[in-house]
């Protein structure tokens, strides 16, 4: 860590010492909401408990022995969590890439090929996903949203490794009514949403909701030809069914559907090139997948000095096609126990892509020695449709004596395909390739360079168990056992089609798909891959409750993620084993005088072949090639929540969480961005490789960070509410805090992006019926720019000496000419006005 993040650590931590001295260090759960209860005696208040369900039956939460944090619908329009980055800010040890990939305390996926499981398992409604889409729904629609933190090998267990993150509809409500929004901020920016309940009968009720979400300005201007980046056009639609089917027996279902259309791919991902156009090499040399795409532009990458700009000539896209949510839920009621079904499918398409040259230069380049003309201009396109259903069946207790069980059974299918293409429209010769011995490949007619396709099947069952047995009323133990079963089948095949003026002048396109299958020779590579996994997880866990106020707790926990895939790359190493993780913690929930909560964590965890994507030395020695590999790894760290009222009207929250992560065990493999390992944090061990003139040193990751896991992070909120006559004031402010933060297990600043700091305000009035509630907000006041990810491009060609001028995000560091870096973005300054009505 530099100087210069040591200081603002120093400021930061000293700024939450104080507040946690004075106003706690905030509340995991923000449990409560932030307008104060009715008018009541002047010291007679406490903070609202909050009921939730994360061990799948209601409890409060502070009874909970889970790290978790909990956000309410009332509370995120309060501090204003309007996407999934507002809930990354304030949960201590999670972190979020903008591609869809969630990590908790260092657990993850780092890659977006098929074949491969999340790190942190989500569900909606008891319903799990493969995806964290849920979280950004609107407050409108959810009634609270639970993170859970460190592996959940019984209750959640397929993909829990990391943590689980329930989200929770809002049911129908008992009553006619309902609620519409509206909102206006800058970039030309709109929302449209309702939602309304409809009781038919006594033991019947419906509600249908919508929402239409439009921001015409892209937050990434572009000066080229295509459009801005980061615009969106959103549609949401649900309807929900719930009912008392005579005396014993709940029934509920909800169907939903979504439509995404942006700019800049699903998921709020803002990215950009933010290294200077490499002009200086017009072609990889034999054996590379394409030509140098910027080479003989002549205007400088504007993206270089304002990352939020850019110069391409494509519009890029991120569309979500018919994304189907069916989900259930049934409970009959035994009396000495509950017997729940939970029930969902789901469906959907998402396609994303746009230029992939990362300039606007589409006119002709005369390469020397070259017989034809050469045009930079390429496309990417990324499709990949995904369709799974799954049920459980859990038998709950409902007995009020001393021991308290569940029982379960789990299924479920998943079927994917994805399909990457690069492509090169105006390069004729790509459309009907050569083999390297002269004869005609088949007819490539979408000219693209590169076609990765992928098919899996997956399948997995599970059967669990968990019991508490209460010794007293100061002492209890839970354990936990969960049986899990994982088969997976797939299917892949490559296309790979290079031209260069070293094989016939470039005069013709030439298939190098090493053949697989010698039935179709020069077509395409071509495989199929099979394989499942077994374990047994669970939990121990050992409670102590000296009074109502106090829980604390030791727990012992296991995680598993099944083996997988690198499916659509045939890579020589494509399989990876399964991970597990022996997890340990000690907690501590207090609640003091009712209007202090402070809760603590200290947890260890040991990683067992965590799965990553890494370059290692190819079967013949000569070169190096993407491989699914396993490391071992620990992560061990300290988490913090409280919320403080020391008055009524005012409300402080905090969070802080500490995550020190470490690689110990994974050797060897090289650095895209850095392969001859001239920097002055490598860790050169191996062995060495050469290929396309590239001299390639491996190196020994132990010690190293895992990726996506800041050491340190911060939050703070500062509420306070007016009463008045007509109704309320509420005056809200938040800063949060996030360390830097490395992509890749190598010391390199190419895949580290700097720590930044934000400030969000809000003023809510509510009138004295709360009927109205009129929202004026800033999220990031000071216009401070942020890095949620960063990736580079592989260098190519030997490289001269490196360039100890070139700045990325105003931070120096060595690079060798020819890296091409690309970096995640946070959200500029945005500003709205927002009103709500209900009836």
């Amino acid at each position: 860590m530099s100087s210069v993040n040591r200081f603002r650590l120093r400021t930061i931590l000293a700024v939450g010492v104080s507040s946690l001295t004075l106003a706690a260090i905030a509340a995991p759960a923000f449990a409560q909401s932030a307008a104060p209860a009715a008018p009541a005696a002047a010291d007679d208040f406490t903070i609202d408990e909050l009921v939730i369900t994360a061990e799948k039956r209601e409890q409060a939460l502070q009874d909970v022995p889970v790290a978790v944090s909990a956000y309410t619908s009332t509370q995120r329009d309060v501090i204003g969590m309007n996407n999934i980055q507002d809930f990354v800010n304030f949960t201590p040890g999670m972190n979020y890439s903008g591609t869809d990939r969630v990590s908790l305390r260092g657990a993850g996926r780092n890659t977006f090929y098929v074949g491969n499981d999340p790190g942190v398992a989500a569900y909606t409604d008891g319903f799990y996903s493969a995806s964290s889409s849920e979280l950004f729904k609107s407050p409108l629609f959810v009634e609270r949203t639970e993170i859970l933190r460190g592996p959940q090998g019984t209750l959640y267990g397929r993909n829990a490794m990391g943590g689980a993150i329930n989200t929770i509809s809002k049911r129908p409500a008992d009553a006619f009514g309902g609620e519409v929004r509206l909102m206006v901020g800058n970039y030309d920016h709109t929302k449209l949403e309702g939602l309304v309940s409809i009781p038919v009968a006594e033991h019947l009720r419906f509600s249908i909701g919508g929402s239409n979400d439009v921001q015409r300005e892209g937050f990434i201007k572009n000066i080229g030809t295509a459009n801005d980046g980061g615009t969106i056009k959103r549609t949401y639609f649900e309807i929900q069914a719930e009912a008392e089917l005579g005396d014993n027996t709940k029934a509920w279902l909800r169907y939903s559907r979504t439509g995404w259309d942006d700019t800049t791919g699903v998921g709020d991902r803002l990215a950009n090139l933010v290294t200077p156009y490499d002009t200086t090499r017009v072609f990889q040399p034999i054996g590379g997948l394409l030509p140098n795409p910027a080479y003989g532009y002549g205007v400088a990458n504007p993206g270089v000095t304002d990352p939020y700009k850019q110069n391409t000539n494509r519009d890029g896209y991120g569309h979500l096609r018919g994304n189907h949510v069916l989900t259930a839920q049934v409970t009959y009621d035994l009396g000495w126990a509950d017997l729940k079904y939970i029930g969902g499918f789901q469906q959907y398409n998402y396609q994303t892509g746009g230029d992939y040259d990362g300039t606007s230069r589409t006119a002709a380049i005369a390469i020397p020695g070259m017989v034809v003309p050469y045009f930079p201009d390429q496309t990417t396109d990324f499709n990949e449709h995904k369709r799974y259903f799954s049920n459980e069946l859990n038998l709950t207790s409902n007995s009020d004596g001393p021991l308290s069980w569940i029982l379960g059974l789990y299924q479920y299918h998943e079927e994917y395909k994805q399909r990457i293409q690069l492509g090169s429209p105006q390069q004729t010769q790509l459309s009907q390739p050569l083999t390297l011995l002269g004869t005609l490949a088949a007819p490539n007619p979408l000219r693209n360079f590169a076609d990765q396709q992928a098919v899996l099947e997956s399948k997995a069952w599970a059967v669990f168990g968990q019991s508490t047995y209460k010794f007293n009323d100061a002492w209890a133990i839970t354990g936990g056992l969960r049986y899990t079963v994982d088969d997976k089948d797939g299917f892949e095949s490559q296309r790979l089609i290079i031209q260069s003026p070293s094989i016939a002048g470039g005069a013709a396109a030439f298939d190098v798909s090493s053949d697989m299958n010698p039935t179709l020779p020069g077509v395409q590579n071509f495989r199929s891959m099979s394989d499942s996994w077994s374990a047994v997880t669970g939990t121990l866990n050992l409670d102590w409750t000296p009074d109502t106020d106090t829980l604390g707790y030791a727990k012992y926990s296991r995680g598993y993620k099944s083996g997988g895939f690198l499916l659509g790359t045939l890579a020589p190493q494509p399989k990876a084993d399964q991970e597990s993780v022996n997890a340990y913690e000690i907690g501590l929930k207090k609640t003091i005088g009712g209007r202090l909560i402070i809760n603590s964590s200290v947890f260890y965890n040991d990683f067992k072949d965590l799965q990553l994507n890494l370059s290692q030395l190819n079967a013949t020695g000569t070169a190096a090639a993407s491989n699914f590999v396993n490391v071992d790894a620990t992560a061990w760290g300290v988490e913090l929540e409280a919320q403080w009222r020391p008055i009524e009207p005012l409300q402080m929250i905090a969070s802080y969480g500490y995550l020190n992560t470490e690689i110990t065990k994974g050797c060897c493999f090289y650095d895209p961005a850095d392969p001859s390992a001239l920097l002055p944090g490598a860790k050169p061990k191996g062995g060495t490789a050469t290929t396309n003139g590239v001299l390639l040193v491996f190196q020994d990751l132990k010690g190293s960070q895992l990726f996506q896991s800041p050491e340190n992070k911060f939050a703070f909120n500062a509420n306070y509410t007016f009463d008045f006559t007509p109704g309320s004031l509420i005056l809200s402010g938040t800063y949060t805090w996030t360390d830097s933060t490395i992509y890749q297990p190598f010391n390199d600043p190419a895949f580290e992006v700097p720590a930044y700091g934000t400030g969000d305000l809000r003023a809510i009035w509510k009138d004295a019926d709360n009927k109205y509630t009129l929202i004026a907000s800033v999220k990031n006041v000071t216009d401070e720019e942020g890095f949620t990810s960063t990736g580079s491009t592989n260098p190519t060609a030997v490289f001269g000496d490196p360039n100890p001028g070139l700045v990325v995000g105003g931070k120096p560091y060595l690079r060798q000419t020819g890296v091409a870096i690309t970096r995640g973005l946070i959200q500029p300054r945005t500003y709205g006005l927002e009103l709500q009505y209900r009836f």
